[in-house]
């Protein structure tokens, strides 16, 4: 069976199930994982009825075990979802629950539970010529001066009520997830507007709740706990034995980029001055930065 070759999280993988969407790699570049179909019979790490069951091996290696008849969407679903986030933490890579775009030449996240806005925030950032880095989850990797965001599934997820606000046609697109009744759908983001190498934070922003806009400062504990509860999929932490990386990681990252929560109201109507104030803190950052 063929392998497709493309590049995710900074990863290559090798895969024989088809990934469309997900940029390519060099078929001679080293493999850093493997996607391979096997009879799993009941050693399964993830099972899900409408998809099938993976195996996560290694940080090296998943394997699928899925009907023939399954909808391959279902299956990529999940793939690129829970499987591969086990898969990042037992690389003991750090997966952000975030989306970053680049601002200036540096990686800006914005990270933020499921329904927070990050994705639409991503989309305004989009629809202004911003390259997208990743929506949704993003593997940042610390090293000694500085941390670099590594692209993610390039894609947008956005609300039907965000998508239209935006200006997006929703003839055409797939729905994110398996249930019709989620509203929320996958806008394509084209190669020449995505960022397709890691690039260095410059800063995250981490959204909540508030009456008007407001950016405050976190650092060393507090900005060690945000970071730690915006981890995508941060249940695998235990369950892969990566504890005292993961929290090293974090730890790093808290004290190399600086973080911010992101105070707004959740008014469509006020994304626009929401976007231009996070362009201007984040830029008068770089200039105090560089100064």
């Amino acid at each position: 069976m063929g392998m497709s070759h493309v590049r995710l999280f900074g990863l290559t993988i090798a895969s024989e199930i088809a990934l469309p969407g997900l940029l390519p790699a060099d078929p001679a570049a080293p493999v850093d994982v493997t996607v391979r179909r096997a009879d799993l019979a009941g050693t399964a790490d993830l099972v899900v009825e409408e998809a099938g069951s993976f195996a996560v091996r290694g940080g090296r290696e998943i394997l699928v075990d899925a009907p023939a008849d399954m909808p391959a969407r279902n299956v990529r679903l999940y793939l690129l979802g829970s499987a591969m986030g086990m898969l990042l933490h037992q690389r003991g890579l750090m997966p952000l629950h975030a989306n970053a775009v680049v601002v200036d030449g540096k990686a800006v996240a914005v990270a933020g539970t499921s329904g927070a806005g990050k994705s639409t925030l991503a989309g305004w950032f989009h629809r202004q010529g911003y390259k997208l880095i990743g929506d949704d989850v993003i593997v940042i990797r610390p090293d000694e001066d500085a941390a670099i965001a590594f692209p993610g599934v390039p894609r947008l997820r956005l609300w039907g009520e965000a998508l239209e606000g935006l200006g997006f046609a929703r003839d055409g697109l797939d729905r994110s997830y398996i249930e019709e009744d989620f509203d929320k759908w996958d806008v394509p983001v084209a190669a020449a507007a995505l960022a397709s190498e890691g690039q260095a934070l410059g800063a995250i922003y981490i959204l909540a709740d508030g009456p008007e806009i407001a950016i405050r400062p976190l650092s060393g504990a507090a900005a060690v706990s945000a970071l730690f509860d915006q981890t995508y999929r941060g249940g695998y932490v235990a369950q892969t034995g990566t504890a005292t990386d993961h929290w090293r990681a974090v730890t790093a990252i808290a004290r190399i980029v600086p973080v911010f929560t992101l105070e707004r109201p959740r008014d469509l109507t006020r994304l626009a001055v929401l976007g231009e104030t996070v362009l201007a803190h984040a830029r008068g950052l770089a200039a105090r930065t560089s100064a």
